[in-house]
């Protein structure tokens, strides 16, 4: 009798560990499948990398801001890469690197002299789109940022409508040469080229840097005292040109700017900048996306998609208030 117990109770032993041993295996395997299909999903997600100019700039990070919501309404992996100051030859170094890593695409700006790296790109298999600055000689499949001739010719415009000076002697203070705003300040100067009251006195670099657009406002007043008007023409230069005046004991000359970054609004308002045209780049960073989905999924698309620019004045800020 106590024989036939002990048979019967290792039986039930041998049959309870048997079962947790097959549960224990399903759960295992069950586990190894979910991560494996959670590796299959990334693998099968689309990997996009966007270089910027300059990585902590405003400007920039509010379109990474625009590009990363729209990557993320596609299930797109976006990685944010860029020089920690404006360099250039920098940004051709991470494009090299981008380009070795084998996304499925890269946004970044165009930089003169990138075509062979554009072409590298493509003969990858890696979908190339420019924004903020064009290179329409490359291999990219499209253009997504502001119409910088057209944002050239409002600054002038703006310029004209605001000041009825008999005469006016303008400094003006741009970001770099970068072909971006050298076809802004182009515009900017054709625009203004039969005004025979107007002299634009001469032009000096900020190297994308509110500190030197300090600096250089400074100097153009130091070296051209009747200067009365001075125009920005990247993001920052204005709102160091305000501080130029300031440090200079100059308040009574008029400024005029470019975008809509910190505390342009404020200094609108204040009537120390008389006006902006105002780029979108959370919108250009959208529409990058949205173009990139576009190319990826066989659907038509643009191959120039410009981002509209508006003008931001003390006017434009109390009809938006009232």
């Amino acid at each position: 009798m106590a024989r036939r117990f002990i048979s019967i109770l290792l039986s039930i032993i041998v049959l309870t560990s048997l079962y947790f041993f097959i549960d224990s295996a399903i759960n295992i395997h069950s586990t190894v499948a979910e991560l494996n299909d959670r590796s299959t999903a990334e693998q099968a997600a689309k990997r996009v990398i966007l270089i910027a100019q300059e990585l902590d700039t405003p400007y920039w990070k509010l379109l990474k801001e625009g590009a990363a919501e729209q990557a993320k309404s596609y299930g797109y992996m976006l990685q944010y890469v860029g020089p920690q100051r404006h360099d250039p030859d920098e940004q051709t170094r991470l494009l090299q690197k981008a380009i070795a890593a084998k996304p499925d695409a890269i946004i970044t700006q165009g930089l003169q002299g990138q075509e062979a790296l554009f072409e590298l790109a493509q003969d990858s298999g890696i979908a190339m789109i420019a924004i903020d600055t064009d290179v329409e000689s490359s291999s990219r499949i499209a253009y997504v940022g502001t119409d910088n001739e057209l944002a050239g010719k409002q600054l002038a415009q703006l310029m004209l409508s605001k000041i009825k000076q008999k005469e006016l002697h303008v400094g003006v203070i741009i970001g770099s040469y970068a072909h971006n705003q050298s076809e802004r300040l182009a515009a900017f100067q054709n625009a203004l080229a039969d005004q025979q009251h107007i002299e634009l006195v001469e032009v000096r670099t900020s190297n994308i840097s509110r500190l030197q657009a300090a600096e250089m406002t400074v100097d153009l007043l130091q070296q051209y005292p009747h200067i009365n008007v001075f125009v920005g023409l990247s993001g920052l230069d204005a709102i160091g040109i305000v501080d130029g005046l300031d440090a200079a004991g100059h308040k009574n000359i008029a400024v005029f700017g470019f975008d809509n970054l910190l505390n342009t609004e404020s200094l609108i308002q204040q009537g120390r900048i008389v006006g902006s045209i105002v780029q979108q780049p959370d919108i250009i960073g959208q529409q990058a996306i949205e173009v990139l989905h576009h190319s990826m999924e066989g659907m038509p698309y643009a191959e120039q998609n410009f981002i509209s620019t508006y003008v931001l004045t003390a006017e434009q800020q109390n009809e938006v208030q009232r």
